[in-house]
């Protein structure tokens, strides 16, 4: 990350960055969804045994370079799902989350002139979302307020629903009060979600990734799918991004 998008995630708790995910890998991705799913449309689902193209996007350089600066060395992933709507699907529409929630699990600070986080989420969009077409909604910069009693009304001034195109990716901190409001765009909502910690933290239960280790291709991917610890925990093999 560079200066601007620095000052950019610690000012508001997110940040998008454009065009990470080609368009021809977009299109596979929702091919290979729409044959898993069969007709179906569940409000969330798992994806990452589908096929090698998930797993590679879990150790997609430009995601782990981000994530060095968001996280640091030592990093893991958490669990992953998918999120679709249409603006038929029934939601509760909700605000959750917010700094030291979860046992204090949700954290952001600045200190020794870098951030440290706790959960971190990667957003990616399968297909555009358009200014004002629902599904997540936030408080930028409540990852940093000091009142962590009080949430917002969904329809505040104070809430902003992120717009961004399939392939962008979009990154928040769970210490962000965050949510989801009703889908009101004609086209569905479909993204996939990859969640990062530390590698001293957990959220989800940490065994629950055994059962991708078959599936890792290299080092690096058995390396993120490594459970939480510290004692002689090595950092990750960074690749060029």
């Amino acid at each position: 990350m560079n200066e601007e998008e620095i000052y950019e995630f610690d000012l508001n708790g997110y940040i998008v960055l454009r065009d990470l995910i080609p368009h021809a890998d977009v299109a596979r991705m929702n091919e290979l969804l729409d044959q898993d799913q069969a007709g179906e449309f569940p409000h969330s689902f798992q994806f990452l045994k589908l096929d090698p193209i998930f797993m590679d996007l879990m150790a997609h350089p430009r995601t782990l370079k981000v994530m060095r600066t968001i996280i640091g060395d030592w990093l893991r992933l958490d669990h992953t799902y998918g999120l679709q709507m249409t603006n038929e699907t029934e939601v509760r529409e909700n605000l959750h989350g917010g700094l030291r929630t979860d046992q204090g699990e949700h954290q952001y600070q600045w200190a020794f002139n870098q951030m440290w986080n706790g959960l971190i989420v990667i957003m990616y969009a399968l297909e555009d979302i358009n200014p004002g077409d629902g599904g997540l909604i936030c408080v930028p910069g409540s990852h940093k307020s000091n009142l962590n009693t009080y949430k917002p009304p969904v329809d505040s001034h104070l809430v902003a629903n992120p717009s961004f195109k399939a392939g962008d990716m979009l990154i928040f901190t769970e210490a962000l009060v965050h949510g989801t409001t009703r889908w009101k765009g004609a086209n569905r909502r479909r993204a996939l979600l990859y969640k990062y910690s530390p590698g001293y933290s957990t959220w989800g239960k940490s065994e629950q990734l055994d059962q991708y280790l078959d599936l890792a291709q290299n080092d690096l991917q058995r390396d993120l799918l490594r459970p939480p610890y510290v004692g002689q925990r090595t950092p990750l093999d960074f690749p060029e991004a």
